[in-house]
This record gives C-alpha cells, structure tokens and sequence, in this order.
C-alpha cells in the first residue's frame, strides 16, 4: 500500500480507493483531493470513498454513487471512518485506510488464535493475506475485509456442542457489526442462531436475532433516502449466473500472454468456486448443525440466488463476495483435518496474485 501511494499516486492516499480517470467526483472532494488513476472506471473503493465523506447523506453525494441504495447499505467500514475522524474531510481517508489495517491486524490475530487452539503453528495467521476479500482490499480499498476478520474472530469464540453461550459482549458486537460492514453479514448472524437454536442454546439464537437490528434499522433509513435499487440481482433459476458465466467464459480478448494467463487463472477460480458448493452442500447433506458448516450451507444457497453475472465475471467480484464461504471451509480444513476443503480457496487465489504481480511491476515502474 505505502508503495503504491509514493510510486504510483504521487504521495496522494486517496489513489488507494481507484478513482476513475473519467468518473464524476463530489465538487468538495475534487480539484486536488481525490487523486485519479489511469482506469477510466475506476473500481468499488472509490464510492466508499464518497460515502465516507457523506455517511448520512446529508451532502448531495447521491448522484456519484453507481448504486447509493446498495452502496450505502455498507456504512460500517466508511461510517466508523467518519465517526473517527470527527466528520474531518482531511482525516476521514486516513482514518478509512487505518480501520483496514486494524481489521487485517485482527483477523490475521485470529486466523493465529484459532490455529493455537488446534496446535498448529501461529504463523498459519499469515493465511488470512490469501483470503480473496483481504487482497481485494487492500489493494483497492473495498469493504470485504472487515467482515473477513469478523468470521474468523466468531471462529475463535464460537461455544463448543452443547456448551452455552457465554455473557460476553464480544459476540453480539461482531455480529452486529458484520451485518453492518457488508449485508451478507445477515447470512453471518442467520447462521450464528440457527447453530444456537440447534444446541438448544435458546439466549444465544436470541442474541442473534437482535444482533441484526441495527443493520435492519440503518437499512430503513438508506431505503427511506436513496433511489430504488433496480438491478436483477436474482437467478431466473438456481445458479443461473454462475451457470452462465462458465458457458460464456471471460469474454475477454486474450492478446497478451499476461492475458491468456490471466483468462486460464479465472478458469481455475470458476472450478474453485463450483468445488465451494459442493462442499457445502455435501455439509448440508451430513446434516452438520455447527456455525461454520452452517454459514457455509447459507452462502451456497445464497450463490444459487445470485444471477447477476458481473457477480461470477471474475475472480476479484466472486472472490470478494463468497469469501464467507472460502473462509469457513478453510476453518474447517483445519479443524477437522480435510485438506480437500481449503482447495477452493487455493483455487481462486492464483489470479488475484497474478493482478498483484501487475501492480508491483507498476510499482517497480514508477520507483525506477
């Protein structure tokens, strides 16, 4: 990140969030504040950006937002920045790529507990940099990374079988939060009740149904102040978009070696992705009732929903979106001791790593 801002940003922090050179920006945060980059479009972190500067919409800011009723939903990442920086448009973009780094602290701290707990090595900590919704962001700034964090923290305090939930705050302030950083956050607390109610832990499946209230509440009051969403986010039939992104294939020209790479790598993603519900549904089929088989069974049934197809176009939009998913069969490749769960992961991976190894040799570019 700090290589990207002095090599390819000219110093200017907001370069991280992928402005596009030809994207319309709030007057306020122009002329000199938002730094663009050489991508006419731009990507994701770029809106969050906006939103960070305009948590309540209270600034006009509607009509630079692609989609302000999605966009807005996720306020967890830009609200906490705005609150933190005491609404200072100076501060808030420190403040933003701050709480980023604050989540990849502690999910990587998690990813070690929970390996610690299982005695396995530490280090395994260092596993949670390869999850495709942490290099997404920090990369380009998105909000995935956070609720990463969050599925691998509930991991380390989820209560053993039959053991009930414990009096800690902890729980429900996750779960709370998790809906509130990403709307899948929702499937996060669904899970977390259905596992309690499952162990007859009746506070706990309480617990979870009040966790996502605040979410519920905040998204009254984006639906109560932005635009209708109208896009087709749902299948015509199960799987429809990940069904017709492998018939069709990338699309994409492949005229370069870097692009045939690049086209075979979102290949193996696809294949990635299909093992991911497979397994999850081979979970539903065992009839486990625990929080991570049980997260992994709602985000599959959730991708059979799913039928927009820039959702399945690439490995960063799947990986982004599924890594819930990717994350808690790789728990329990570990738990459980079934290297074959962590093959998902494994799979999609390789591409995200080929785009980063595009942006060192821009980095590399621009030092020398």
């Amino acid at each position: 990140m700090a290589l990207n801002v002095v090599a390819l940003y000219h110093g200017n922090l907001t370069g991280l969030f992928l402005t596009g050179a030809t994207a319309p920006v709030p007057p306020a945060l122009d002329s000199g504040h938002t730094y663009r980059t050489k991508d006419l479009k731009g990507y994701d972190g770029q809106f969050y950006h906006f939103i960070a500067h305009d948590p309540l919409i209270r600034r006009e800011f509607l009509d630079f937002v692609d989609n302000p009723r999605l966009r807005w939903r996720r306020i967890g990442l830009p609200g906490l920045a705005a609150v933190l920086a005491l609404g200072s448009d100076g501060f808030v973009d420190w403040t933003y790529v701050a709480i980023e780094l604050a989540f990849l602290f502690l999910g990587t701290y998690w990813l070690s507990r929970y390996a610690m707990a299982l005695d396995l090595p530490a280090a395994l900590g260092l596993a949670f940099l390869a999850i495709p919704a942490v290099a997404v962001s920090v990369d380009r700034m998105t909000v995935d990374l956070p609720l990463a964090a969050l599925c691998v923290g509930l991991a380390v305090v989820e209560p053993k079988v039959g053991e009930q939930q414990g009096r800690s705050w902890i729980v429900p302030l996750m779960l709370c939060a998790a809906a509130l950083f990403r709307e899948t956050g929702m499937l996060v607390i669904a899970a977390w009740g259905l596992s309690r109610f499952f162990q007859r832990d009746w506070r706990g499946a309480g617990m979870a149904i009040a966790a996502g209230a605040p979410a519920a509440a905040w998204w009254i009051y984006v639906a109560r102040n932005t635009p209708v969403d109208g896009t087709a986010w749902l299948s015509s039939y199960p799987f429809s978009g990940l069904i017709e992104r492998t018939l069709r294939g990338t699309g994409e020209p492949a005229s370069t070696l870097w692009l045939r790479a690049a086209d075979a790598l979102e290949n193996l993603s696809l294949a990635g992705m299909w093992l991911a519900l497979a397994i999850a549904f081979y979970l539903l089929w065992k009839r486990r009732s625990g929080w991570l088989e049980i997260t992994a069974v709602l985000f599959a049934i959730f991708a059979a929903a799913l039928g927009k197809f820039d959702l399945w176009s690439s490995a960063y939009a799947t990986g982004r979106t599924m890594s819930p998913l990717l994350i808690v069969l790789g728990l329990l490749a570990l738990r459980d001791q079934r290297p074959v769960f962590a093959v998902p992961l494994a799979l999609i991976l390789p591409r995200i790593v080929l785009q980063y190894e595009a942006q060192l040799g821009a980095v590399v570019k621009g030092v020398s």
